[in-house]
Protein backbone atom coordinates (compact mmCIF):
# COMPACT_ATOMS: atom_id res chain seq x y z
CA UNK A 1 0.00 0.00 0.00
CA UNK A 2 1.19 3.79 -0.97
CA UNK A 3 1.71 5.68 1.55
CA UNK A 4 0.24 8.83 1.54
CA UNK A 5 -0.89 11.46 3.47
CA UNK A 6 -4.54 10.92 3.43
CA UNK A 7 -3.58 7.18 4.16
CA UNK A 8 -1.44 8.53 7.38
CA UNK A 9 -4.80 10.75 8.25
CA UNK A 10 -7.38 7.96 7.70
CA UNK A 11 -5.86 4.92 9.53
CA UNK A 12 -4.70 7.54 12.39
CA UNK A 13 -8.44 8.14 12.75
CA UNK A 14 -9.20 4.61 12.81
CA UNK A 15 -6.79 3.93 15.31
CA UNK A 16 -7.98 6.19 17.94
CA UNK A 17 -11.67 5.43 17.55
CA UNK A 18 -10.87 1.41 17.73
CA UNK A 19 -8.86 2.79 21.04
CA UNK A 20 -11.53 4.30 22.48
CA UNK A 21 -14.18 2.15 21.89
CA UNK A 22 -11.74 -0.75 23.42
CA UNK A 23 -11.11 1.33 26.43
CA UNK A 24 -14.73 1.24 26.87
CA UNK A 25 -15.68 -2.53 26.28
CA UNK A 26 -12.62 -3.16 29.08
CA UNK A 27 -14.24 -0.54 31.49
CA UNK A 28 -17.99 -1.86 31.16
CA UNK A 29 -16.98 -5.27 31.41
CA UNK A 30 -14.70 -4.78 34.27
CA UNK A 31 -17.60 -2.44 36.32
CA UNK A 32 -20.76 -4.44 34.79
CA UNK A 33 -21.55 -5.06 38.44
CA UNK A 34 -20.99 -1.39 39.81
CA UNK A 35 -22.92 0.58 37.56
CA UNK A 36 -25.47 2.10 39.37
CA UNK A 37 -25.43 2.84 43.23
CA UNK A 38 -28.79 1.75 46.00
CA UNK A 39 -30.70 4.69 46.54
CA UNK A 40 -29.86 6.50 50.12
CA UNK A 41 -32.63 4.95 52.33
CA UNK A 42 -31.63 7.15 55.64
CA UNK A 43 -29.40 9.37 57.33
CA UNK A 44 -30.09 11.74 55.04
CA UNK A 45 -27.98 15.11 55.18
CA UNK A 46 -28.54 19.12 54.24
CA UNK A 47 -28.22 19.94 50.57
CA UNK A 48 -28.83 23.18 49.27
CA UNK A 49 -29.40 23.94 45.36
CA UNK A 50 -28.72 27.20 44.06
CA UNK A 51 -30.63 28.14 40.91
CA UNK A 52 -29.12 30.62 39.10
CA UNK A 53 -31.03 32.85 36.74
CA UNK A 54 -31.02 35.37 33.89
CA UNK A 55 -34.19 35.71 31.88
CA UNK A 56 -35.94 32.88 32.42
CA UNK A 57 -39.07 33.75 32.78
CA UNK A 58 -40.61 30.69 30.81
CA UNK A 59 -38.99 27.94 32.71
CA UNK A 60 -37.93 28.97 36.19
CA UNK A 61 -41.51 28.15 37.75
CA UNK A 62 -40.89 24.50 35.97
CA UNK A 63 -37.66 24.07 37.48
CA UNK A 64 -38.20 25.10 40.82
CA UNK A 65 -41.35 22.80 40.80
CA UNK A 66 -39.19 20.27 39.96
CA UNK A 67 -36.95 20.67 42.92
CA UNK A 68 -39.65 21.13 45.12
CA UNK A 69 -40.98 17.30 44.04
CA UNK A 70 -38.14 15.70 44.91
CA UNK A 71 -38.48 12.76 46.80
CA UNK A 72 -36.00 14.10 49.46
CA UNK A 73 -37.17 15.19 53.34
CA UNK A 74 -38.49 18.56 53.30
CA UNK A 75 -35.91 19.63 56.10
CA UNK A 76 -33.14 19.14 54.81
CA UNK A 77 -33.58 20.87 51.31
CA UNK A 78 -33.39 24.47 50.74
CA UNK A 79 -33.71 26.02 47.56
CA UNK A 80 -31.53 29.28 46.91
CA UNK A 81 -32.54 31.43 43.97
CA UNK A 82 -30.06 34.11 42.55
CA UNK A 83 -31.54 36.30 40.05
CA UNK A 84 -28.38 37.54 37.80
CA UNK A 85 -30.13 41.27 36.83
CA UNK A 86 -32.76 39.47 34.69
CA UNK A 87 -34.21 42.18 32.40
CA UNK A 88 -37.82 40.28 31.79
CA UNK A 89 -40.48 38.61 34.67
CA UNK A 90 -37.87 36.04 35.93
CA UNK A 91 -38.04 37.43 39.20
CA UNK A 92 -41.57 38.15 39.81
CA UNK A 93 -41.88 34.82 38.86
CA UNK A 94 -39.99 33.63 41.19
CA UNK A 95 -41.59 35.61 43.90
CA UNK A 96 -44.71 33.48 43.29
CA UNK A 97 -42.92 30.36 44.55
CA UNK A 98 -42.01 31.63 48.10
CA UNK A 99 -45.01 29.85 49.75
CA UNK A 100 -42.80 27.00 49.34
CA UNK A 101 -40.89 27.05 52.74
CA UNK A 102 -37.66 25.83 51.16
CA UNK A 103 -37.03 28.62 49.06
CA UNK A 104 -35.02 31.83 49.46
CA UNK A 105 -34.72 34.32 46.74
CA UNK A 106 -32.04 36.92 46.03
CA UNK A 107 -31.66 39.58 43.38
CA UNK A 108 -28.15 41.19 42.46
CA UNK A 109 -26.29 43.12 39.57
CA UNK A 110 -25.74 41.02 36.62
CA UNK A 111 -22.32 39.49 36.93
CA UNK A 112 -22.67 36.04 35.23
CA UNK A 113 -23.38 33.05 36.19
CA UNK A 114 -20.31 32.31 38.09
CA UNK A 115 -20.76 35.58 40.64
CA UNK A 116 -24.72 34.36 41.07
CA UNK A 117 -23.25 30.78 42.33
CA UNK A 118 -21.08 32.56 44.64
CA UNK A 119 -23.39 34.61 45.79
CA UNK A 120 -25.27 31.60 46.33
CA UNK A 121 -23.05 30.45 48.30
CA UNK A 122 -22.87 32.95 50.61
CA UNK A 123 -26.66 32.12 51.58
CA UNK A 124 -26.75 28.79 52.53
CA UNK A 125 -24.80 26.44 55.12
CA UNK A 126 -25.56 23.07 54.03
CA UNK A 127 -23.26 20.02 54.22
CA UNK A 128 -23.47 19.69 50.26
CA UNK A 129 -24.50 22.31 47.62
CA UNK A 130 -25.76 21.36 44.21
CA UNK A 131 -26.43 23.87 41.04
CA UNK A 132 -29.51 23.69 39.12
CA UNK A 133 -29.70 25.43 35.33
CA UNK A 134 -32.97 27.60 35.21
CA UNK A 135 -34.45 25.94 32.25
CA UNK A 136 -33.43 22.14 33.54
CA UNK A 137 -35.80 20.05 35.26
CA UNK A 138 -34.91 17.23 37.58
CA UNK A 139 -36.20 13.37 38.07
CA UNK A 140 -37.99 13.19 41.60
CA UNK A 141 -35.52 10.41 43.02
CA UNK A 142 -31.77 12.23 41.15
CA UNK A 143 -30.92 13.91 44.57
CA UNK A 144 -31.56 10.45 46.55
CA UNK A 145 -29.27 8.45 43.87
CA UNK A 146 -26.75 11.25 43.70
CA UNK A 147 -26.20 11.60 47.80
CA UNK A 148 -25.75 7.55 47.46
CA UNK A 149 -22.29 7.83 45.95
CA UNK A 150 -21.28 10.48 48.84
CA UNK A 151 -21.16 7.43 51.78
CA UNK A 152 -17.76 7.48 49.95
CA UNK A 153 -15.85 9.86 51.86
CA UNK A 154 -13.22 10.42 49.20
CA UNK A 155 -15.97 11.58 46.46
CA UNK A 156 -15.71 15.44 46.67
CA UNK A 157 -18.82 15.52 43.66
CA UNK A 158 -21.02 13.69 41.80
CA UNK A 159 -22.84 14.71 38.55
CA UNK A 160 -25.74 13.37 37.24
CA UNK A 161 -27.14 11.99 33.65
CA UNK A 162 -28.24 14.67 31.48
CA UNK A 163 -30.76 14.30 28.67
CA UNK A 164 -33.12 16.80 26.46
CA UNK A 165 -36.34 17.67 27.42
CA UNK A 166 -39.03 17.06 24.89
CA UNK A 167 -36.88 17.78 21.75
CA UNK A 168 -39.03 18.27 19.00
CA UNK A 169 -37.01 19.53 15.77
CA UNK A 170 -34.31 17.74 14.19
CA UNK A 171 -31.21 20.00 15.81
CA UNK A 172 -33.04 18.94 19.46
CA UNK A 173 -33.31 15.86 18.15
CA UNK A 174 -29.58 14.81 17.08
CA UNK A 175 -28.71 16.82 20.77
CA UNK A 176 -31.25 13.89 22.27
CA UNK A 177 -28.83 11.44 21.11
CA UNK A 178 -25.55 13.09 21.15
CA UNK A 179 -26.72 13.80 25.10
CA UNK A 180 -27.62 9.98 25.83
CA UNK A 181 -24.40 8.87 24.10
CA UNK A 182 -22.36 10.94 26.98
CA UNK A 183 -23.92 8.81 29.03
CA UNK A 184 -21.75 6.25 28.79
CA UNK A 185 -18.86 8.53 28.07
CA UNK A 186 -19.20 10.25 31.70
CA UNK A 187 -20.04 7.07 33.29
CA UNK A 188 -16.57 5.66 31.95
CA UNK A 189 -14.58 8.63 32.34
CA UNK A 190 -15.80 8.20 36.43
CA UNK A 191 -14.37 5.32 36.87
CA UNK A 192 -10.87 6.43 35.44
CA UNK A 193 -11.49 9.51 37.57
CA UNK A 194 -11.23 11.59 34.83
CA UNK A 195 -14.14 13.93 34.37
CA UNK A 196 -13.63 16.91 32.83
CA UNK A 197 -16.85 18.69 33.81
CA UNK A 198 -19.30 19.50 36.65
CA UNK A 199 -22.26 20.32 34.59
CA UNK A 200 -24.17 23.42 35.66
CA UNK A 201 -28.14 21.21 35.28
CA UNK A 202 -27.27 19.05 39.09
CA UNK A 203 -24.15 18.47 39.93
CA UNK A 204 -23.76 18.43 43.39
CA UNK A 205 -20.60 19.22 45.68
CA UNK A 206 -19.10 18.80 49.38
CA UNK A 207 -19.38 21.89 51.19
CA UNK A 208 -15.97 21.75 52.37
CA UNK A 209 -15.10 21.96 48.70
CA UNK A 210 -15.47 25.63 48.09
CA UNK A 211 -13.88 25.69 51.57
CA UNK A 212 -10.59 24.03 50.45
CA UNK A 213 -10.04 25.40 46.79
CA UNK A 214 -12.20 28.36 46.80
CA UNK A 215 -15.20 29.64 44.93
CA UNK A 216 -16.42 29.58 41.33
CA UNK A 217 -14.63 31.39 38.43
CA UNK A 218 -15.37 32.68 35.38
CA UNK A 219 -13.07 29.68 33.71
CA UNK A 220 -13.26 31.88 30.15
CA UNK A 221 -17.48 30.98 30.31
CA UNK A 222 -16.90 27.97 31.47
CA UNK A 223 -17.38 27.86 35.10
CA UNK A 224 -18.24 24.09 35.22
CA UNK A 225 -15.24 22.67 33.36
CA UNK A 226 -12.84 24.87 35.11
CA UNK A 227 -14.22 23.79 38.52
CA UNK A 228 -13.94 20.09 37.21
CA UNK A 229 -10.00 20.87 36.00
CA UNK A 230 -9.53 22.26 39.58
CA UNK A 231 -10.81 19.55 41.33
CA UNK A 232 -8.64 17.35 38.96
CA UNK A 233 -5.88 19.63 40.26
CA UNK A 234 -6.37 18.61 43.62
CA UNK A 235 -6.48 15.05 43.56
CA UNK A 236 -10.36 15.00 44.29
CA UNK A 237 -12.40 12.60 42.73
CA UNK A 238 -15.62 13.09 40.84
CA UNK A 239 -18.14 10.55 40.13
CA UNK A 240 -21.03 10.29 37.95
CA UNK A 241 -24.46 8.75 38.95
CA UNK A 242 -25.97 7.38 35.45
CA UNK A 243 -29.51 6.74 36.25
CA UNK A 244 -29.70 10.18 38.45
CA UNK A 245 -31.67 12.17 35.64
CA UNK A 246 -32.30 15.62 34.60
CA UNK A 247 -33.69 17.34 31.55
CA UNK A 248 -32.62 20.32 29.88
CA UNK A 249 -33.70 22.67 27.42
CA UNK A 250 -31.80 22.35 24.06
CA UNK A 251 -30.97 24.98 21.09
CA UNK A 252 -33.81 25.22 19.13
CA UNK A 253 -31.98 26.48 15.82
CA UNK A 254 -28.24 26.15 14.30
CA UNK A 255 -27.27 29.86 15.19
CA UNK A 256 -27.73 29.38 18.84
CA UNK A 257 -26.37 25.86 18.88
CA UNK A 258 -23.15 27.04 16.97
CA UNK A 259 -22.83 29.89 20.40
CA UNK A 260 -23.39 27.33 22.70
CA UNK A 261 -20.75 25.33 21.32
CA UNK A 262 -18.37 28.09 20.46
CA UNK A 263 -18.51 28.83 24.43
CA UNK A 264 -18.40 24.91 25.32
CA UNK A 265 -15.25 24.29 22.93
CA UNK A 266 -13.59 27.73 23.55
CA UNK A 267 -13.90 27.45 27.42
CA UNK A 268 -12.16 23.90 27.43
CA UNK A 269 -9.31 25.00 25.08
CA UNK A 270 -8.59 28.14 27.46
CA UNK A 271 -8.91 25.51 30.72
CA UNK A 272 -6.79 22.92 29.26
CA UNK A 273 -4.27 25.65 28.73
CA UNK A 274 -4.53 27.12 32.17
CA UNK A 275 -4.37 23.30 33.17
CA UNK A 276 -1.78 22.29 30.88
CA UNK A 277 0.13 20.99 33.90
CA UNK A 278 -2.45 17.81 34.24
CA UNK A 279 -1.49 16.58 30.80
CA UNK A 280 1.73 13.77 30.38
CA UNK A 281 2.00 13.84 34.20
CA UNK A 282 2.13 10.55 36.29
CA UNK A 283 0.81 12.42 39.20
CA UNK A 284 -2.99 12.73 37.38
CA UNK A 285 -2.97 9.11 36.67
CA UNK A 286 -4.94 8.22 33.73
CA UNK A 287 -6.28 11.41 33.48
CA UNK A 288 -3.05 13.17 32.67
CA UNK A 289 -1.57 10.22 30.94
CA UNK A 290 -4.04 8.52 28.45
CA UNK A 291 -7.96 10.63 28.95
CA UNK A 292 -6.20 14.35 27.37
CA UNK A 293 -3.94 12.99 25.39
CA UNK A 294 -6.09 11.06 23.67
CA UNK A 295 -9.10 13.40 23.44
CA UNK A 296 -6.62 15.81 22.00
CA UNK A 297 -5.41 13.15 19.49
CA UNK A 298 -8.76 12.36 18.59
CA UNK A 299 -10.01 16.13 18.09
CA UNK A 300 -7.00 16.47 15.90
CA UNK A 301 -7.63 13.48 14.12
CA UNK A 302 -11.29 14.30 13.46
CA UNK A 303 -10.37 17.81 12.01
CA UNK A 304 -8.15 16.63 10.10
CA UNK A 305 -10.09 13.73 8.34
CA UNK A 306 -12.96 16.19 7.67
CA UNK A 307 -10.53 18.22 6.02
CA UNK A 308 -9.53 15.14 4.23
CA UNK A 309 -13.20 14.27 2.80
CA UNK A 310 -13.60 17.76 1.90
CA UNK A 311 -10.32 17.80 -0.22
CA UNK A 312 -10.91 14.10 -1.88
CA UNK A 313 -14.83 15.50 -2.61
CA UNK A 314 -14.03 18.49 -4.19
CA UNK A 315 -10.95 17.21 -6.25
CA UNK A 316 -13.63 14.45 -7.27
CA UNK A 317 -16.28 16.84 -8.31
CA UNK A 318 -13.92 18.78 -10.41
CA UNK A 319 -12.67 15.79 -12.41
CA UNK A 320 -16.40 14.79 -12.74
CA UNK A 321 -17.20 18.48 -13.84
CA UNK A 322 -14.70 18.29 -16.56
CA UNK A 323 -15.17 15.23 -17.81
CA UNK A 324 -18.91 16.10 -17.80
CA UNK A 325 -18.01 19.33 -19.74
CA UNK A 326 -15.56 17.34 -22.18
CA UNK A 327 -18.64 14.75 -22.89
CA UNK A 328 -21.21 17.69 -23.37
CA UNK A 329 -23.05 16.49 -20.34
CA UNK A 330 -26.65 16.98 -19.88
CA UNK A 331 -29.22 15.43 -16.75
CA UNK A 332 -30.92 13.20 -18.74
CA UNK A 333 -27.90 11.21 -19.06
CA UNK A 334 -27.78 10.44 -15.21
CA UNK A 335 -28.83 7.00 -14.11
CA UNK A 336 -29.07 5.33 -10.65
CA UNK A 337 -29.06 1.57 -11.28
CA UNK A 338 -27.48 -0.62 -8.08
CA UNK A 339 -24.71 -2.77 -8.62
CA UNK A 340 -23.15 -4.59 -5.99
CA UNK A 341 -20.43 -5.61 -7.53
CA UNK A 342 -19.45 -2.10 -7.29
CA UNK A 343 -19.68 -1.86 -3.82
CA UNK A 344 -16.50 -0.91 -1.67
CA UNK A 345 -15.58 -4.27 0.15
CA UNK A 346 -12.32 -2.20 1.52
CA UNK A 347 -11.42 -3.19 5.01
CA UNK A 348 -11.96 0.77 5.85
CA UNK A 349 -15.91 -0.15 4.75
CA UNK A 350 -16.30 -2.88 7.05
CA UNK A 351 -14.51 -0.53 10.05
CA UNK A 352 -17.28 2.46 9.22
CA UNK A 353 -20.08 -0.68 9.34
CA UNK A 354 -18.72 -1.80 12.40
CA UNK A 355 -18.52 1.40 14.33
CA UNK A 356 -22.17 2.38 12.58
CA UNK A 357 -23.44 -1.20 15.23
CA UNK A 358 -21.10 -0.34 17.80
CA UNK A 359 -22.92 3.42 18.38
CA UNK A 360 -26.14 2.11 17.79
CA UNK A 361 -25.17 -0.70 20.79
CA UNK A 362 -23.74 2.22 23.16
CA UNK A 363 -26.90 4.51 22.49
CA UNK A 364 -28.79 1.32 23.30
CA UNK A 365 -26.74 0.92 26.85
CA UNK A 366 -26.79 4.52 27.40
CA UNK A 367 -30.71 4.41 27.81
CA UNK A 368 -30.69 1.50 29.72
CA UNK A 369 -28.44 2.68 32.52
CA UNK A 370 -30.11 5.86 32.51
CA UNK A 371 -33.43 4.51 33.29
CA UNK A 372 -35.09 3.67 36.90
CA UNK A 373 -38.37 2.91 38.36
CA UNK A 374 -39.37 6.81 38.42
CA UNK A 375 -38.89 7.24 34.41
CA UNK A 376 -39.48 4.09 32.93
CA UNK A 377 -41.97 4.38 30.23
CA UNK A 378 -45.06 2.17 29.85
CA UNK A 379 -45.21 -0.69 27.66
CA UNK A 380 -47.94 0.88 25.15
CA UNK A 381 -45.45 3.65 24.39
CA UNK A 382 -42.56 1.70 23.88
CA UNK A 383 -42.72 1.04 20.20
CA UNK A 384 -43.35 4.75 19.23
CA UNK A 385 -40.38 5.63 21.02
CA UNK A 386 -38.42 2.67 19.78
CA UNK A 387 -39.67 4.38 15.84
CA UNK A 388 -38.85 8.01 16.91
CA UNK A 389 -35.20 6.78 18.38
CA UNK A 390 -34.78 5.52 15.03
CA UNK A 391 -35.66 8.36 13.17
CA UNK A 392 -33.20 10.13 15.20
CA UNK A 393 -30.73 7.92 15.16
CA UNK A 394 -30.55 8.30 11.40
CA UNK A 395 -30.80 12.23 11.56
CA UNK A 396 -27.54 11.57 14.45
CA UNK A 397 -25.68 9.88 11.57
CA UNK A 398 -25.94 12.42 8.81
CA UNK A 399 -25.94 15.34 10.22
CA UNK A 400 -23.60 15.36 13.56
CA UNK A 401 -19.92 14.99 11.96
CA UNK A 402 -20.55 17.76 10.14
CA UNK A 403 -22.02 19.85 12.40
CA UNK A 404 -19.40 19.02 15.42
CA UNK A 405 -16.67 20.04 12.43
CA UNK A 406 -18.49 23.40 11.70
CA UNK A 407 -18.33 24.06 15.87
CA UNK A 408 -14.91 23.30 16.25
CA UNK A 409 -14.42 25.68 12.95
CA UNK A 410 -16.48 28.23 14.85
CA UNK A 411 -14.13 27.59 17.90
CA UNK A 412 -10.76 27.63 16.37
CA UNK A 413 -12.09 31.00 14.70
CA UNK A 414 -13.00 32.30 17.68
CA UNK A 415 -9.58 31.33 19.45
CA UNK A 416 -7.61 33.15 16.26
CA UNK A 417 -9.58 36.20 16.27
CA UNK A 418 -9.83 36.82 20.13
CA UNK A 419 -13.96 36.60 20.07
CA UNK A 420 -15.92 36.08 23.14
CA UNK A 421 -18.73 33.95 23.51
CA UNK A 422 -20.89 34.23 26.75
CA UNK A 423 -24.28 33.21 28.26
CA UNK A 424 -26.17 36.67 26.98
CA UNK A 425 -24.86 36.32 23.48
CA UNK A 426 -26.66 33.10 23.30
CA UNK A 427 -29.84 34.53 25.14
CA UNK A 428 -29.71 37.36 22.24
CA UNK A 429 -29.62 34.47 19.41
CA UNK A 430 -32.28 32.27 20.84
CA UNK A 431 -34.71 35.34 20.99
CA UNK A 432 -34.03 36.30 17.29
Amino acid sequence: MEITIGNIIVYSAIFVTLYIITLWLFLFWENKNNIHKTKLKKNYPSVGIIVPCFNEEKTIAKTIKSLINLDYPKDKLKIVIVDDGSTDNTYQEAKKLLKYKQIKLFHKKNGGKWTALNYGLTKTNTEFIGCLDADSFVASDALKIIMSYFTNKKIMAVTPALKIYQPKNIIQRVQKIEYILSIIQRKTLSWLNSLTVTPGPFSIYRKEVFEKIGLFVSGHNAEDNEMAFRLQSKNYRIDNASNACVYTMAPASLRVLQKQRERWYQGFVKNSWDYRYIFFNKKYKDLGLFILPIILLALLTFILMMFYILFIFGEAMIKRFVTWQAIDFNFNQLTFDLDWFFINTSPITFIGFFLLIFTITIFLFGKQISTTNNNKIKNIKKYKIIFKDIKDFIFYIFLYGPLFFIWWLGTIRTLIFKKKVNWQYEKKFSKN
